[in-house]
């Protein structure tokens, strides 16, 4: 399950599939065509705000409802890198 929220403050869960990489194959971005592969692979690369995955999927935010997950995944992987540093 994951947790949609629009721009009006309502929030509403879905179900999704996880693909044999443990990502889901959902489009984060539908506007640019960003699945959650692409996103994490920016941020592997040391993405660290919305606007740095953009730059290295060479595309630009067009109605900004991705930035809420884009964040969130980033959040997620910093947090994963500061248990593992510890």
């Amino acid at each position: 399950m994951r947790t949609i929220c629009t721009r009006l403050n309502k929030c509403y869960s879905e179900l999704f599939s996880v693909t044999a990489s443990g990502l889901a194959a959902l489009y984060v971005c539908n506007c640019n065509g960003l699945r959650q592969r692409d996103v994490a692979q920016a941020i592997e690369a040391g993405a660290t705000r919305p606007k740095d995955i953009f730059a290295s999927n060479q595309c630009a935010p067009q109605c900004a409802k991705c930035v809420c997950e884009m964040r969130q995944m980033i959040q997620d992987t910093q947090a994963a890198f500061a248990v593992a540093a510890e």
